[in-house]
């Protein structure tokens, strides 16, 4: 029994990691896009 608690800990704690990656990888496109944006103009 405590060992599936283990488990389903550990599944929890790779989905947040997951969302965690999108989330920078996300920001570091709209970075990316409003740095190419910026340079267009100068």
């Amino acid at each position: 029994m405590g060992k599936s608690k283990h488990v389903a800990q550990r599944k929890k704690e790779e989905k947040q990691a997951e969302q965690v990656i999108k989330i920078v990888f996300i920001a570091l496109l709209i970075l990316a896009i409003i740095m190419i944006v910026g340079y267009s103009f100068y």
